[in-house]
């Protein structure tokens, strides 16, 4: 079979059109014009040695202007570009100055270029980093029950103190460290957490970093005073005597957990006088009282009076 080659020939015209096109359009996609966009871009000082920290800036951000290719408009709107300025041949605390440059910067390809920074000179405060042991402490959030406290000096700590490093004029102005929170909504009951030990940009914890702490939960003890509670007598002088209550109400004052005390009321005591082997006359006898556990009187009972007479027939 021959082949026909005649249909190179058809149609030149428009295949030469089509090919211009397609090669007008190649070089706009390969030479078209830049665009330019401005971006905020987080700057990372980084100090020159260990012993030495970053401890304030002029500027923590910049205002940089890229210039690109359109084709290239995704990559320069990503988040992959970084700036990172290494302080170099600083040996001791203080405030030092730099210009930030384009090699500050990473970028996804070489194509982009910067055009602009704002700002490009920034001073920063270089401190001495030393290590200095904290103190712990308990960061509560919250309240326990009501009537229930946190017994502060019976707190526990294992450990109790901790190592942190971070800038001399930071650390010198502190002496404890707190644990993450702890929540004490609602408890009636001691309970035991092992916690994180919080740290910060003005420190870092060295070690671990925890602590188990035991902290004890009690029902907080209050006073409280009864009016009007009703006295009885109990027993019998003998079978020709009776007696009478001269003193039929007396006031009382309770101590005991304030969630209890707050429940209780007057007619929830039981108030009697023994009158057992009484003789005939008036007497001051002691008040007793059952309480609910846990309650007790703050003081000496109160005394009620009676007389006891005889029988008429």
């Amino acid at each position: 079979m021959r082949l026909r080659w005649g249909w190179l020939t058809e149609n030149w015209g428009l295949k030469l059109i089509s090919l211009l096109l397609a090669i007008g359009f190649w070089f706009y996609v390969v030479g078209e014009e830049s665009i330019e966009i401005t971006k905020t871009i987080p700057l990372e000082m980084l100090p020159p040695n260990e012993k030495l920290s970053v401890v304030k800036s002029s500027t923590a951000f910049l205002e940089v202007t890229f210039q690109s290719s359109r084709h290239l408009f995704s990559a320069l709107s990503s988040s992959s570009i970084s700036a990172h300025h290494k302080i170099e041949g600083i040996q001791k605390a203080g405030d030092y100055s730099f210009n930030v440059g384009s090699g500050d910067f990473s970028i996804p390809t070489p194509e982009i270029r910067i055009v602009k920074i704002f700002p490009s000179f920034v001073t920063v405060t270089l401190d001495e980093v030393i290590v200095k042991k904290l103190s712990l402490e308990v960061d509560f959030v919250g309240e326990p029950a009501y009537g229930y406290r946190v017994d502060q000096e019976a707190i526990e700590l294992d450990p109790n103190a901790v190592l942190v490093e971070g800038s001399k004029t930071a650390l010198e102005k502190i002496d404890t460290a707190k644990t993450e929170p702890v929540q004490l909504v609602g408890r009636v009951r001691s309970f035991r957490r092992t916690v994180k030990i919080r740290s910060g940009p003005e420190m870092k914890v060295m070690g671990e970093g925890f602590t188990e702490v035991q902290i004890p939960i009690k029902a907080e003890f209050a006073e409280r005073e009864l009016p009007d509670v009703v006295v009885k007598p109990l027993g019998t002088p003998s079978s020709d005597l009776y007696a009478r209550l001269n003193t039929e109400k007396v006031v009382v004052v309770l101590k005991g957990p304030r969630a209890l005390l707050d429940k209780l009321a007057a007619g929830d005591l039981l108030a009697y006088v023994e009158v057992e082997g009484l003789k005939e006359g008036t007497h001051d006898v002691p008040v007793k009282l059952i309480l609910p556990q846990d309650i007790v009187l703050k003081n000496e009972p109160p005394v009620a009076s009676i007389e006891i007479k005889k029988l008429k027939f």
